[in-house]
């Protein structure tokens, strides 16, 4: 049912002091405010619940924003401009009143990459914007009035702040021509065979750990003149850096150089980042992820047999299940999952690693000859080569993969210098070699009594049938940016549990990111406007480590 202003204005009126229930009549009611149309998609149950949601749809005929943004690889970019826009306009007419969330305007904050969320749409030639909206009341008593205001005076406010970009064109094709520069720098990197980019002035420390600013006073990054390229970008511009080829990169150097900060950075790479974000010019491969170890996660059925023979306990590592896995049993079987998911670039930071898996020196192989820990160090160019992986590994500690390392860089005060050709001489002689074989493959069968999912800020919380409640905490997950990602992945989730037949791993990832380009986030009704766009590949990192998730064997 279509209503106009003056009506709305009424029936506010009428509502003004009834219980808070009374206002369900808003309910499926189409606002016409002339220069749009707005609707209520979700009303909250009482003041002090999640807030409502309104969905607010500017025509062509209003907005007048040129179509050219309306399409192709120009919307990501576009909707990432108009939500940063829509986060500073909501919060600026967000002011307290009531109870509870009374008179609240509000959608997240968005972060320094680039990327598609609910909050702002584009269907056709129209521009759909969703944010949370708190409608008033004292107690559990209607303010009318002050529902007036929210629903009248400042949602037109809101479109006219929106409708008004028509008038910075050049600031958002700036924005967008910043996007499509990176987009064809990752490009780029397949047709010449390198694993990353990262450009030279490019600021890759961050302010804190806490902080996403880049840090004042940085040292620019300069890249080593052996390894540094020069690419013309769609903008126009030229800009060198250093790319490094497909294979194994070693980064090495004292500590508080800088390793793990251009490891992150790598990292980073995989989203495209704003202007002044100082990462603008690092871009890496979509499927680069970094590998860690996980003591206590769930492994189910994986084969990490290439990695780990046989176990004390006699489980057997064909086929390794288990609630609790040790330091090196997780990193072997996130290794193995990562490249079963398609993973391009695996990162590994001895910091955060189980190093017994990583390497071993001659005396304690002496020492530990029964070992069932096979170190990557001997069989990393096989994994390479048979499965077309890169690998980028921080090691300061060991000179184990200096022999079989394509390129070592070695980070002093955060300059990056190439001495590859210097170390090799430091090298340990004859390398023992173990071959890789291609694991045995798995297929997902859905999640055994999956009774309730949802996201809690960065955890992924799950009840089932028999009274277990599983989190999972996807802080340490570098690929996961954003609150609003791990909301989506609840609800993919969901819809997965119950799958009408099993499917392959790889396909998995296909599955969901076809599942997702066909209907983006409309599997999620009504659409809240906190979800923001993520990788069936991130998705199946979740499935892997979940309660009751099932894999077997093929």
């Amino acid at each position: 049912m279509r209503i106009t202003v003056t009506e709305l204005e009424e029936l506010l009126a009428r509502l003004n002091g009834r219980r808070y229930s009374a206002y369900k009549r808003l309910r499926n009611k189409i606002i016409d405010y002339n220069i749009a149309k707005a609707t209520l998609t979700k009303i909250q149950s009482d003041p002090h619940s999640l807030p409502s949601i309104i969905e607010v749809t500017i025509p062509y005929s209003s907005h007048r924003i040129p179509l050219e943004f309306f399409k192709g690889g120009r919307i990501v970019p576009f909707t990432d401009y108009i939500a940063r826009i829509l986060y500073t306009t909501v919060k600026k007419y967000c002011k307290k009143c009531g109870s509870g969330y009374s008179c609240y305007m509000g959608i997240p904050k968005p972060s320094p990459r680039i990327l598609r969320r609910s909050c702002v749409e584009v269907y056709g030639e129209n521009l759909v914007l969703r944010f949370f909206i708190g409608l008033p009341a004292k107690g559990r008593r209607i303010l009318g009035e002050k529902a007036k205001i929210l629903l009248i005076d400042n949602i037109i406010k809101v479109v006219k702040s929106i409708i008004a970009l028509r008038n910075r064109i050049n600031d958002i094709r700036k924005h967008v021509e910043n996007y499509m520069d990176q987009e064809f720098l990752r490009k780029w990197l397949y047709e010449n065979n390198y694993m990353f980019f990262i450009g030279d002035g490019s600021i890759l420390p961050r302010e804190s750990s806490l902080s996403e600013r880049p840090l004042r006073k940085a040292i620019p990054f300069k890249s080593p003149e052996t390894l540094r390229v020069q690419v013309k970008l769609p903008s126009g511009r030229v800009v060198t850096g250093m790319a490094v080829p497909h294979g194994l990169l070693m980064i090495t150097g004292g500590g508080y150089h800088g390793k793990t900060t251009l490891l992150q950075a790598i990292q980073e790479g995989i989203y495209n980042h704003v202007e002044g974000d100082g990462r603008e010019l690092v871009v890496s491969r979509k499927y680069t992820v970094l590998v860690r170890a996980e003591g206590g996660r769930i492994v189910t059925h994986v084969d990490v047999s290439n990695l780990i023979e046989k176990l004390p306990s006699s489980e057997d590592t064909l086929d390794f299940t288990s609630l609790n896995s040790s330091g090196s049993t997780s990193m072997a079987a996130s290794i193995i999952e990562a490249i079963e998911a398609g993973a391009e670039v695996l990162l590994m930071d001895e910091d955060t690693s189980a190093t017994n898996l990583l390497y071993k020196d001659e005396i304690m192989s002496k020492i530990i000859p029964n070992d069932p820990i096979k170190p990557l160090h001997y069989q990393v160019r096989e994994i390479i080569g048979r499965t077309n992986t890169g690998i980028v590994i921080v090691a300061s500690a060991s000179s184990a993969f200096i022999n079989v390392a394509n390129n070592v860089v070695l980070m002093e005060n955060y300059v990056p210098k190439d001495i590859t050709s210097n170390v090799k001489k430091y090298g340990t002689g004859e390398l023992k070699r173990t071959e890789f074989s291609f694991p045995r493959r798995r297929v997902f069968h859905g999640i055994k009594g999956l009774k309730k999912i949802r996201a809690r800020g960065f955890k992924i919380v799950a009840e089932y049938d028999n009274g277990v409640k599983h989190e999972l905490d996807l802080t340490y997950y570098p690929r996961i940016v954003e609150k609003g990602q791990v909301n989506l992945i609840a609800y993919i989730i969901r819809k997965l549990s119950k799958v009408k037949e099993p499917i392959m791993v790889r396909e998995l990832v296909d599955c969901v990111n076809k599942m997702l380009e066909e209907d983006f986030f409309k599997i999620v009704k009504p659409t809240p406007p906190d979800l923001t766009m993520v990788d069936g590949f991130d998705v199946v990192w979740v499935l892997n480590r979940m309660y009751s998730a099932v894999f077997y064997q093929i």
